[in-house]
């Protein structure tokens, strides 16, 4: 039957792309709310937590990965699970973090184009962060943007 060969075949095809969440992802931008009205700066790394994510999705829907992340300068390395909220274009991510105490975190994420959106945050006392998707061996910069919202 040429139609069961072709869903096969496009099955193959899917599992073999990955997920659009695979990849590398690095800290853009961080959002918190503020009493100030809405305002966008630069900070530089060494006074906020920064963080790059790998990404890998397995058969069956899983996904591992690590989390890589400076607080104040100082390095944090763990392991990330993650998995789909089916029929949603979303995922759960599962990652336990160490500083400034330790902590199990859980976060939905979705992507928009080449970002990953995180609704609510693996840095402390934000509301949200985004991340663009870089090369593994990409540079870290030396800023971030901080964007405050007005409450």
């Amino acid at each position: 039957m040429p139609g069961t060969r072709t869903l096969a075949a496009m099955t193959a095809l899917c599992a073999l792309q990955g997920a659009p969440i695979d990849g590398t992802w690095e800290l853009t931008r961080v959002f918190r709310s503020g009493a100030a009205p809405a305002a966008t700066r630069a900070v530089a790394l060494d006074s906020t937590v920064y963080v790059r994510i790998t990404l890998e999705s397995h058969p069956g829907g899983w996904i591992s990965g690590r989390l890589y992340r400076r607080y104040h300068g100082e390095p944090d390395r763990s392991k990330v699970e993650a998995g789909p909220l089916r029929g949603t274009g979303r995922w759960i991510i599962g990652v336990e973090i160490e500083k400034p105490a330790w902590a199990r975190a859980r976060t939905a994420a979705w992507v928009v184009g080449d970002t990953l959106r995180l609704g609510t945050s693996l840095v402390p006392d934000a509301d949200s962060i985004e991340l663009r998707r870089v090369s593994p061996d990409a540079p870290y910069p030396a800023t971030i943007l901080e964007v405050v919202t007005g409450r």
